[in-house]
């Protein structure tokens, strides 16, 4: 156990505000999660830096998806450790829950929180920190991105019993837990009253969302949506991991509603079907292929992005040419390439035929060729829409020197549009797209397209 942390002292005995700085790697689930920690922090009196920056406290908050993660969260830990020796350097998240002997034998780790009771980690930094009956000196904070008040992650679930066979979210997660629907609908007004203006309702498995009510009524994702869209006011609402099976005739209805942002991820893993039953997963590929169907013919503008895992144990040529066939059938918005990644306590881990690493590289390689191809060709389609774009507060210079500000379409688009006074962080705009520009599409607001024909 460290001893608490010495802070600098002023001659007027009020101190200086202990700084803490956060590190989150992983799901959207997780970036909830750090806004959770963040405004409990900031409420306490501690006062927000950047990660690269020296600090009193330093949180990574983790993700163990594959081992690459495990390497990444270990090495934003030491290098925490590395800018301030005697800072508290917290490790909390799903690699404490999967792995924690693992953290608690770095000599660069104080405290090991795992995911269940990360948010507890507050209370053992602000003991550690000794912040109790103290006065701080108030000053700005100037932390890049503290103040940005745009989307926010709001968690209405985490948690998953499917047990696919190559994962590790049961374990690192737990048994799904729901977020009540009153809690969901506060956390909406919150965000609204500071600020923001799309929240981004999130967790292991959104689709799955159930809640009985004191009256015996049970809640799904659909009802769930039904009350924020009529209880709250914040103008975009995304929603995030849904599987084919959860799409129905009422769900893509909400989904038409001007203020549900028309996109959604659907984790495919494979487009073979014997890989998929060696994953268990719990759909096939006719009901995505038509859950697929129904959502672009009740959207068609919709964005549609999805995760595929390349060389699970035992996969073909043959299996991995089926998938490179139905992913360019479905022509996703945008594709995540996982190469395949054994983990300890996995039914997959166990399979035999694992598959060497140089051929999963070229098969992984391959895939995402064809990612940037449908990427591309989808920002292609989106030339010459319309397109309402919530702006974020970074400017981005063009080889011209024009500056632009950068923000997300409803469909998931980087849209780019020049600097104005009309264009200022966290506007919601409307621009026209005419030319595919760098990870997105350059674009003119509707106000600057009406003076340029008159």
């Amino acid at each position: 156990m460290s001893s608490p942390i010495h802070l600098l002292d002023r001659t007027d005995n009020v101190k200086t505000r202990p700084r803490f700085a956060i590190c989150t790697l992983g799901c959207k689930l997780n970036q909830a999660d750090e806004s959770d920690l963040r405004r409990e922090l900031r409420n306490a009196g501690l006062a927000e830096v950047p990660f690269s920056e020296p600090a009193d406290v330093y949180i990574v908050n983790t993700c163990t998806v594959t081992h690459l993660a495990d390497r990444r969260s270990r090495q934003m830990l030491r290098r925490a450790k590395r800018r301030n020796d005697d800072a508290i350097v917290a490790a909390i998240g799903c690699y404490p829950q999967v792995s924690p002997e693992e953290l608690t034998g770095m000599a660069e780790v104080d405290l090991v929180v795992d995911s269940i009771n990360k948010l507890t980690v507050v209370d053992d930094i602000l003991e550690r920190v000794g912040t109790s009956h103290q006065a701080f000196d108030l000053e700005p904070e100037t932390v890049a991105g503290a103040g940005d008040r745009t989307r926010r992650m709001v968690k209405i679930q985490e948690g998953c019993r499917a047990h696919c066979t190559y994962c590790v979210i049961p374990k690192a997660r737990g048994a799904p837990q729901n977020t009540a629907p009153d809690s969901v609908i506060n956390q909406i007004r919150l965000a609204e009253q500071e600020g923001f203006r799309e929240v981004v309702l999130t967790g292991t498995h959104v689709g799955t969302y159930k809640w009985k009510s004191e009256d015996e009524q049970t809640w799904r994702l659909p009802d769930l949506l039904e009350c924020v869209l009529d209880q709250t006011e914040i103008p975009r609402v995304r929603i995030t991991s849904v599987g084919p099976h959860e799409i129905n005739e009422r769900f893509i209805e909400i989904l038409r509603h001007p203020r549900m942002m028309p996109h959604l991820h659907m984790a495919l893993q494979s487009g073979s079907a014997t890989v998929l039953r060696r994953m268990k997963r719990w759909y096939n590929l006719q009901q995505f292929r038509r859950s697929v169907r129904f959502l672009r013919e009740a959207v068609p503008d919709i964005g549609l992005t999805t995760d595929v895992i390349v060389g699970f144990p035992g996969e073909t040529d043959l299996e991995f040419e089926e998938t490179m066939a139905f992913v360019e059938e479905i022509a996703f918005s945008d594709l995540h390439v996982f190469p395949f990644s054994a983990r300890r306590d996995t039914a997959a881990a166990e399979m035999p035929d694992h598959i060497n690493h140089q051929v999963k590289q070229a098969r992984s390689e391959q895939l995402r060729e064809l990612g940037e191809r449908m990427s591309h060709s989808f920002l292609e389609q989106q030339v010459g829409q319309d397109l309402q774009v919530l702006l974020e507060g970074r400017l981005h210079e063009d080889e011209d020197g024009t500056l632009y500000r950068a923000g997300l379409s409803g469909n998931y688009v980087r849209v780019y549009v020049p600097e104005s006074s009309r264009t200022g962080e966290n506007e919601i705009v409307d621009a026209r797209a005419y030319q595919t520009f760098r990870d997105g599409v350059r674009a003119v607001t509707s106000s600057a397209a009406n003076q340029g024909k008159a």
